[in-house]
């Protein structure tokens, strides 16, 4: 796949996933308003707002812009990919007070932030599939702290619950290989294509 085709991809398919982590975000300061310290939750849910408005208009930008510098605008969406990994990935660190919670609760509310992350690296295997990288770069910082949290824990509920959304995560890698592989093929025959029909029309042979 060329690094413009690559490009195209990841930040055509951005839009979605904009929509989608701001409504998980308004979802979660909904939901955790009676646990988490309110200055906590808004800062967290304001900054993340402000980030993803940031990603609109840098994705806004690119697809008015010449697109020349490759390099350059894959490595924006990767920070701006990372940070809102990270933005996820501290929400079972400042969110759910540390004993203060009965165990069950603990698990239970632990357990809805995994729920909303996992959705979110789940979803991202179609909107980033174009490049393995960015999909490490939001679902490593976003899961993988969390759950090497709750199994150093020590307990075995919230250890379980640890260690099985990291296994999770594991094979969803897997399944972003596969398909991005499937992308890669597509994007082959694609430029096959291309070629093919440009060169049967400098023969005047018109291809559809």
């Amino acid at each position: 796949m060329s690094d413009i085709k690559q490009l195209e991809r990841l930040y055509s398919h951005s839009y979605l996933s904009f929509i989608a982590t701001l409504f998980s975000a308004i979802l979660v300061l909904w939901l955790f308003q009676t646990v988490a310290e309110s200055l906590v939750l808004k800062s967290w849910f304001a900054i993340f707002s402000i980030l993803t408005f940031i990603r609109i208009a840098v994705t806004y930008h690119f697809e008015k812009s010449d697109q020349n510098n490759t390099e350059s605008w894959l490595m924006i969406f990767l920070i701006m990919t990372f940070f809102s990994g990270v933005m996820w990935g501290i929400t079972g660190f400042i969110f759910i007070p540390e004993g203060l919670l009965s165990l069950v609760d603990s698990v239970l509310y632990h357990g809805m932030l995994l729920l909303f992350i996992v959705a979110l690296i789940t979803g991202s295997i179609i909107t980033y599939s174009a490049s393995k990288l960015v999909y490490l770069y939001f679902s490593v910082p976003a899961i993988v702290p969390q759950c090497l949290m709750l199994i150093s824990k020590g307990d075995i509920y919230h250890s379980f619950l640890g260690g099985y959304v990291l296994a999770y995560a594991c094979i969803m890698f897997v399944v972003s290989i596969y398909i991005n592989q499937i992308f890669f093929k597509y994007s082959k025959v694609e430029e096959q294509y291309e070629s093919l029909k440009s060169t049967l029309e400098k023969y005047g042979i018109k291809f559809k």
